[in-house]
């Protein structure tokens, strides 16, 4: 067995004691401590090459954004000239000349574009309104809405439906009454009726004379009616009076308290009972013949009915002839004035005061429980004064008596 020089151990030893040693150097220590390296980068210094590159590109896209701008600007005032014009002429009320461009065709042109474009877009745009209503619409009545809703919703377009209608007639029927109670200076008014008309019609008769010059018809007579024809015959007097007179334009009418009788058969015999089928159906053709004459001359009827009587049967029957003139005056295109609710009590029981907002008390009947007092007459006449639409140019203040 061979023996190592140096240590002196066999071959086998040594061969072994080698591997293991070059082993235990190919092992890797790690050390605990390990350190961070940060790689920092190192700005190479600007060459003038880079430079100039780079003043280069900047001035490029300066130029572009300048001549980009310039372009859209100049095509906007092309396409826009109509509505500038029209701004500085409202905002600083100077003209814009633009009197040697107009004569250009290509400038002419772009007012024309301008003008169909912003046509379009109004169009574009109303239906993409539209469009998105109907789309929202459909979404809520399909889908989003319970059956409840819809029905509630459907009852509250009904009420504005309804509201909408009412406010167009109100409208329609204020147009109605300016043109139908029109007058001017050459127009005359004419006045039918009873004592109580006696009482009312000076008042009105005298400020039309007094503020506007208009002349009037004053043909009013006591005791009269419409039920004795023999006494005094108001169908006849009023169709002359229209057939002579072609300046009247305006028929006011107040009868009714003298008439609760029994009439006077037209065709002979016994009288009529009051308030049958029978006197009733003539005593409507009577008021409907008044309106008919009216009407064939376009003359405008205003009918006032009776007012509430201190007497408890005399009031009753009022109350039965004032539903009935009402209901076949309105039914002829009549107008109709309730003097009661001139006079501040719209039932039917008799009351000679009217209480004013103030608090005062105004007296507006007479001891007898049937005329007007004085105030009561003026009252009633600056209601039927402040009917009529006069025409400005006749001239006047505006002013009656004072109640």
């Amino acid at each position: 067995m061979q023996t190592s020089k140096r240590r002196k151990l066999p071959a086998y030893r040594r061969q072994k004691q080698r591997k293991k040693y070059i082993r235990s150097q190919t092992v890797t220590t790690v050390s605990p401590k390990i350190s961070n390296t940060v790689v920092m980068p190192v700005a190479e210094p600007a060459t003038e090459q880079t430079q100039q590159t780079g003043t280069r590109s900047n001035k490029q896209q300066f130029r572009f954004v300048f001549i980009a701008v310039t372009s859209i600007t100049l095509v906007l005032v092309w396409l826009m000239q109509n509505s500038i014009s029209a701004y500085i002429q409202l905002t600083y009320h100077r003209n814009v000349d633009f009197s040697q461009l107009k004569s250009s065709k290509l400038w002419h042109k772009g007012a024309l574009f301008g003008t169909l474009l912003n046509e379009n877009i109004s169009t574009l745009n109303q239906s993409i309104n539209d469009f998105n209503q109907n789309l929202i619409a459909h979404f809520n009545d399909h889908y989003a809405y319970t059956p409840a809703f819809l029905a509630q919703k459907k009852l509250e377009e009904a009420e504005k439906e309804k509201h909408r209608q009412q406010i167009a007639q109100k409208v329609i029927k204020e147009n109605t009454l300016k043109m139908d109670f029109s007058l001017d200076k050459n127009d005359q008014v004419f006045f039918a009726g009873d004592s109580m008309m006696q009482g009312v019609a000076p008042h009105v008769q005298r400020w039309l004379s007094e503020q506007y010059g208009i002349k009037s018809v004053n043909l009013s007579k006591q005791s009269t009616g419409l039920t004795y024809t023999r006494f005094f015959d108001w169908d006849k007097t009023i169709k002359d009076t229209l057939n002579n007179n072609a300046n009247i334009k305006i028929l006011v009418v107040f009868l009714g308290p003298n008439d609760p009788w029994d009439m006077p058969n037209p065709n002979g015999g016994s009288f009529i009972r009051f308030k049958t089928q029978e006197w009733e159906s003539i005593y409507r053709g009577r008021i409907k013949s008044i309106i008919d004459h009216a009407q064939k001359h376009q003359v405008t009827v205003l009918w006032l009915t009776p007012p509430n009587m201190r007497r408890g049967k005399l009031n009753e029957q009022m109350v039965y002839l004032r539903e009935l003139i009402h209901d076949e005056v309105s039914k002829n295109h009549g107008y109709v004035i309730d003097t009661r609710e001139i006079l501040g009590n719209n039932g039917t029981e008799f009351s000679d005061i009217l209480m004013e907002e103030n608090g005062n008390k105004i007296k507006t009947r007479s001891a007898d429980g049937i005329h007007f007092s004085l105030q009561g007459q003026k009252i009633i006449a600056k209601h039927i004064f402040d009917r009529f639409n006069i025409s400005p140019q006749t001239g006047a203040d505006g002013k009656t008596d004072e109640l």
